[in-house]
């Protein structure tokens, strides 16, 4: 297993994917989008506040797939809205590979 470190090193690709956010105890979600991808995570624009080390499930809104993830930060951000990084689990290419198919050449 890779360290915190080594993994917040790892390429990201630099993507806008439309990702359902959701809080599996409460039910609470919202719509929103990626900054970034990884193998272990994604930068996500959020309008709301959601707290470090809460568990989400996220999931684009094409597609079946779903990953479990941890907020690792939210900031404020000038606009009211806040950048969120997200630790995805287990770790999964299927994530950078949406990625590669979402950008604009």
């Amino acid at each position: 297993m890779s360290s915190p470190l080594q993994r917040r090193a790892e390429d990201r690709i630099r993507t806008k994917m439309f990702v359902k956010l959701s809080d599996p105890v409460t039910g609470e979600f919202e719509i929103t989008s990626t900054i970034d991808v990884s193998l272990h995570g994604a930068g996500v624009v959020a309008r709301s506040h959601w707290e470090p080390d809460q568990d989400l499930l996220v999931q684009p809104i094409r597609g079946n797939l779903v990953s479990r993830a941890r907020v690792v930060r939210c900031e404020a951000r000038e606009d009211g809205s806040f950048l969120l990084g997200l630790e995805l689990y287990p770790a999964t290419s299927d994530w950078t590979r949406s990625g590669k198919l979402a950008q604009k050449h």
